[in-house]
């Protein structure tokens, strides 16, 4: 006999899917479901049950009833845990890709999936007929305003006129007839010529297709700056959009502020309790502004030292040292081991000074100081990389990584093929007035504004911390013979590193592949014709 008389389960179905099992799904409830569940791990009933005497009213949920009932759980419980148990889908459109590893460092609680540049060409204009780059009000308020809408004008369409031509040198260098695609799943390759059926044509023809797009894609992305515009989405849980907003309120950049303000309005209709402490952080608006100052100060007369791409750096040997060293990182140009050596040498007054700057001007617990405190992993690298393999290797979400400020004095990560192809000289001369334009947008908006004009071939400088579970992860997956060349060969380097300081650790990265690939998507792409024909064979 079912527990729940029929008018009851009739409620009950609106909102779960099997009212009358053990194990179901909870449907509709967004802004109730973690309020509900919090309320019934006190209860001596169900979930259903709770869910019934709290939230119902004459068999209709019940609006007034369910705010009361939120707020005493949040008074009594805490809102932290309980904006796990909640959660609510975002779209950020036409956001800088500066603006996107913003959003996607908040690592814990939530997913983002965003545009990307190996497979969409930013060779077209929007609606109102302007390439698609953020204008930032820094700039647009400006002197600087106008020429940094016509070098970035000629830098899109530097880019745009390079598709079709790179496109036409690889169709040169792998011609239709002598490609070779399993298409149809046999575990062999064919050439066009060897099919006959009309369906497998058309999945050859596609798959050639997007094998010499993605490699125009891979090869031309270098000249895209920070500023170009992109899309995000999200899923996270209302724990995680506070601390995403309270984030982007504290930023120095007013595109990040404006982002939070449309998502915070977003969210206030679907998840509004978590997200109402969402506010700009006083306290580390102070002490990076402090760090900052203290860094420029201590770091003035000391040049940054070259070091090699991938460095795998000892956290734990003196790990007051290094935590400090960390805490400064962001705020230089620094390598990481460079950093070290200068700190060690400080006396115990100027590192407790760093110390302090760091984290002395808290007043809640809330007041959380940034990333340096997740300092000591056993595996620490410290990266020179281009921008474009920074977007892809960020997205790991566990382990620490902190950046320094984008800019273009590391070097920038030229591809051969445009070299061969004869445009090098076109992309030598955009690139050195990008360079100034980056001089002059610092002259007159800052540092932090000035980031929007890097492109993403430029070098960057960023710390990775993690353990071997995440190195295994990273570099098993980041090495597969479809991803980007430039981080395939960062995360092969940083395997050979793991390994000669770990021997031990060899068999639990055995999948990193040390290959080279010259066409890194070609089986990838016919892997998803193989997919696609199984659906339709069902």
């Amino acid at each position: 006999m079912s527990r729940f008389t029929q008018e009851e389960l009739a409620v009950l179905k609106q909102y779960v899917t099997h009212p009358e099992s053990n194990v179901f799904a909870v449907k509709g409830l967004t802004g109730i479901v973690g309020p509900a569940y919090a309320r019934y791990s006190r209860a001596q009933g169900s979930f259903l049950e709770t869910f019934l005497k709290e939230f119902i009213k004459d068999g209709v949920l019940d609006a007034v009833k369910a705010a009361e009932v939120i707020e005493r759980i949040l008074i009594a419980y805490g809102d932290d845990s309980v904006g796990e148990l909640e959660g609510a889908h975002v779209s950020m459109e036409q956001i800088s890709n500066l603006a996107t590893k913003e959003v996607e460092d908040r690592r814990i609680g939530g997913s983002p999936i965003e545009q990307s540049t190996r497979y969409v060409v930013y060779d077209n204009k929007n609606e109102e007929g302007n390439w698609r780059y953020l204008r930032p009000k820094e700039v647009t308020q400006s002197a600087v305003k106008d020429e940094y809408e016509r070098v970035m004008n000629e830098l899109f369409e530097t880019y745009a006129s390079l598709v079709e031509p790179m496109q036409e040198f690889y169709q040169k260098q792998k011609p239709m007839e002598e490609a070779e695609y399993d298409v149809i799943g046999k575990g062999t390759k064919q050439k066009r010529a060897d099919l006959k059926d009309e369906k497998d044509l058309k999945a050859f023809d596609r798959t050639y297709k997007s094998d010499i797009r993605t490699k125009t894609c891979d090869t031309i992305r270098i000249f895209l700056p920070a500023a170009t515009l992109t899309n995000v989405g999200l899923f996270g849980n209302g724990r995680f959009y506070q601390y995403l907003l309270s984030h982007l309120y504290t930023h120095l950049l007013s595109e990040m502020g404006d982002i939070a303000a449309k998502a915070h309005s977003a969210l206030n209709q679907v998840i509004p309790t978590f997200v109402k402490r969402a506010k700009q952080n006083e306290f580390l608006v102070k002490a990076r502004t402090e760090m900052q100052r203290h860094a420029d100060e201590l770091l003035k007369d000391i040049k940054p030292a070259s070091e090699k791409p991938v460095a795998l750096f000892d956290s734990q040997a003196d790990f007051y040292t290094s935590t400090l060293a960390q805490m400064l990182y962001p705020y230089g140009r620094h390598p990481l081991s460079q950093l070290h050596e200068i700190v060690a040498k400080l006396p115990a007054a100027a590192k407790e000074r760093i110390l302090n700057t760091y984290v002395s001007n808290r007043k809640t617990r809330r007041d959380r100081p940034d990333r340096a405190l997740e300092a000591g992993y056993p595996l620490t690298f410290d990266i020179v990389g281009d921008f474009g393999i920074y977007r892809d290797l960020q997205r790991h979400r566990m382990l620490t990584q902190q950046r320094q400020l984008l800019h273009p004095y590391l070097g920038f990560e030229n591809n051969d093929d445009i070299r061969k192809a004869g445009f090098q000289e076109k992309a030598d001369a955009i690139r050195e007035k990008m360079e100034a334009l980056y001089k002059k947008v610092k002259s007159a908006c800052g540092r932090h504004v000035a980031q929007y004009t890097v492109l993403m071939g430029h070098k960057m400088r960023w710390t990775m911390g993690m353990n071997l579970r995440e190195a295994q992860h990273m570099f098993e997956l980041r090495t597969t013979p479809q991803g980007h060349p430039t981080y395939r060969r960062v995360c092969q380097e940083m395997a050979r590193q793991t390994l000669q300081r770990y021997p031990w650790a060899k068999e639990m990265l055995k999948f990193t592949d040390y290959g080279d690939y010259q066409w890194a998507r070609a089986d990838s792409e016919a892997k998803q014709r193989q997919k696609e024909r199984e659906l339709e064979e069902k």
